[in-house]
């Protein structure tokens, strides 16, 4: 099975909306959501995130440009069909006036990692203090014998802000014909 890996921003089309950093109130917090940690009770029940006024327009998109995957309430139901241990996380969505223009917007934060990456194949750059402790990632070479038992949405297990679709998701999202939605095939071996 082929998988893919979800490009989150900048967006191709200058004219839609794209956010900076992460919504009111995550202070300190805002790493788990990048790291596939639980966001439980430190997620503020009335969250909101304005529209970034250096970068994008303000028209909506299916899948909005961010740190984070950031969906439609249309998209976000296809993915928790998957049955992936997630957290669907809504907030407001504001105009760059900050008057709201949505609240039918969530984070999808994917739980956990998964470990499927080839890191002999992958181009990785190690740190030269830290013997083993991985600094960066150029080319993700996923292992097809650790993809076996794969779920169809996962998070890198040594770069957990790249989020892995199987090619099964993807058919399931591209038959709701979504917008500023690009993938990148990633190679296996």
């Amino acid at each position: 099975m082929d998988y893919f890996s979800l490009t989150r921003g900048p967006t191709v089309d200058r004219s839609l909306c794209m956010l900076e950093r992460e919504p009111k109130g995550l202070r300190m917090f805002s790493h788990r959501l990048g790291e596939g940690y639980p966001m439980g009770d430190k997620y503020p029940p009335d969250a909101e995130w304005q529209m970034s006024s250096k970068y994008g327009g303000g028209k909506l998109a299916s899948l909005i440009a961010s740190h984070y995957v950031v969906v439609e309430r249309a998209l976000k139901e296809v993915f928790e069909r998957t049955g992936v241990p997630m957290e669907c996380l809504n907030f407001t969505l504001l105009d760059h006036k900050g008057q709201v223009a949505s609240q039918d917007y969530f984070i999808i934060n994917p739980l956990g990692t998964f470990d499927c990456l080839h890191l002999e194949k992958s181009e990785i750059k190690y740190s030269k203090e830290m013997p083993g402790e991985i600094i960066g990632i150029r080319k993700h070479v996923l292992d097809s014998n650790k993809l076996r038992s794969a779920p169809d949405f996962f998070r890198i297990k040594e770069d957990p802000y790249v989020y892995v679709l199987s090619h099964k998701l993807v058919d399931e999202l591209q038959q709701l014909n979504p917008t500023n939605v690009y993938l990148t095939k990633l190679e296996q071996a």
